[in-house]
């Protein structure tokens, strides 16, 4: 039975209470959904039930609340890859079924009041967070200004996210949407503009995330498009992203980064669109194997059967800069595939794209390209690069077909540069002409 949550004067100052025995009652009558009508709820956070959906209408505002003791902690709890505790969220559920959110309303979380000289900098909220919950559907509804990731869902399964708009910028981590040991889960015609990972897959459980598909979504980022990883103590399979557009995207459009352990299996990524991207690919594993709750992988992952089709690159020169103490330069390439020698990356198809690459470098880079190591996995590390195009290590079966690569700028670099490749050890190989 439908619940409905009308505005007050009282809403203003916390509405919390009232969102949430609406959500109670809905629930024990059946389920339903709680409609919040026009106007601004601030709250504090929210506790979705058994099959309640939380509707927001047209011109109806949950708004964060700015005091973080609005913000207790719950049984989900983590630290994150940057050591901050995370797991507060404005809208919360665990192992709960049928839950959601929809309608053409805004939960805004104004995450500017938790910037980094606030006390609670690393405690502050998720906007939305759901754990081990099933047949969840977010669909509409406008997400804006996290304190940290906006929708995080972590193990859950049968996931429906479809036409919401992500607008979030204001703070440090302020990913779009995380899938952490997820399953069954389909992305579609979403709009995000995010100051980190727009979409990002996980694995922090061991519990493997797949059967995702993400298609139709325009995305814009200051850090990163589509990427798998960083954590990767689970494996990751039958992920597709297709028909999506990434535009002004830094730190790299598509990045595959199992570097904890976890194998990635089957991924396929095609028709897309990409300008003024970094990057634009970067595929690697490495040797960071971080401990997540109890799980610890004691070797690396396989990266196998990646297909990268119709994809066309309007790709701009990284900028270099510092991140957490390290200098961090322009590795000046495109296409980055780097395993390793004992995991090496197999079975990749490139296939009818086109690659539009700044070039420009005067120099022929002749030092030998850093290993990635256990290092927090970014491209810049391998800075320069010695290819223009295309950087391949230790890599198995890789098969480009009917691609173009063209330089904007002349470059004294090989198109591409394999070491490692196909053979046992010390084999390096450059093509100079078109491929």
């Amino acid at each position: 039975m439908d619940q409905r949550v009308e505005w007050t004067e009282e809403t203003k100052q916390n509405a919390t209470e009232m969102i949430q025995q609406a959500i109670i009652e809905c629930r024990d009558s059946g389920g339903g959904r709680v409609i919040v009508k026009p106007g601004i709820y601030v709250c504090g956070t929210i506790h979705l039930e058994e099959q309640v959906v939380l509707w927001l209408e047209e011109g109806a505002v949950l708004l964060g609340s700015g005091e973080i003791e609005d913000y207790p902690d719950n049984e989900t709890c983590f630290t994150d890859a940057v050591g901050h505790v995370r797991g507060k969220a404005l809208i919360y559920a665990y192992q709960k079924n049928g839950v959601g959110i929809d309608g053409p309303g805004m939960i805004n979380g104004r995450g500017y009041l938790y910037s980094e000289d606030h006390p609670a900098h690393k405690i502050r909220p998720f906007l939305v967070r759901l754990v081990e919950c099933k047949d969840v559907v977010i669909k509409q509804t406008t997400f804006c200004n996290a304190s940290a990731w906006c929708i995080h869902l972590q193990d859950c399964e049968t996931v429906l996210i479809k036409q919401v708009k992500i607008h979030s910028r204001c703070n440090g981590n302020n990913d779009g949407i995380d899938m952490d040991g997820c399953q069954d889960v389909e992305v579609t015609g979403c709009v995000i503009d995010s100051g980190d990972d727009a979409i990002c897959l996980k694995s922090t459980s061991g519990r493997s995330c797949g059967r995702i598909q993400i298609s139709d979504c325009t995305v814009t980022s200051r850090w990163a498009g589509f990427k798998i990883g960083t954590e990767s103590v689970g494996d990751f399979f039958d992920i597709t992203v297709e028909n999506c557009r990434f535009f002004d995207v830094e730190g790299g459009a598509v990045k595959i980064l199992p570097v904890d352990g976890g194998n990635v299996n089957h991924v396929v990524i095609r028709n897309v669109e990409m300008i003024s991207c970094t990057g634009p690919i970067f595929i690697s594993n490495g040797t960071r194997l971080r401990r997540y709750l109890t799980v610890k992988k004691e070797h690396p992952g396989y990266i196998r059967d990646i297909r990268l089709e119709s994809i066309t690159a309007m790709v701009k020169a990284a900028k270099g800069g510092w991140y957490q103490g390290k200098v961090w330069g322009n590795a000046q390439g495109g296409v980055v595939l780097s395993g390793l020698e004992e995991y090496p990356i197999c079975g990749v198809t490139i296939k009818k794209c086109h690659f539009f690459m700044p070039g420009g470098m005067k120099e022929k880079i002749e030092k030998e390209v850093p290993p990635m190591g256990d290092q927090y996995p970014e491209f810049h590390l391998f800075d320069p690069l010695p290819a223009w195009g295309m950087y391949q290590r230790d890599t198995r079966d890789v098969t480009v077909e009917e691609t173009e690569w063209v330089a904007k700028e002349k470059d004294i670099r090989p198109i591409m540069v394999k070491e490692e490749c196909n053979k046992e050890t010390g084999n390096r190989e450059e093509t100079e002409n078109e491929i």
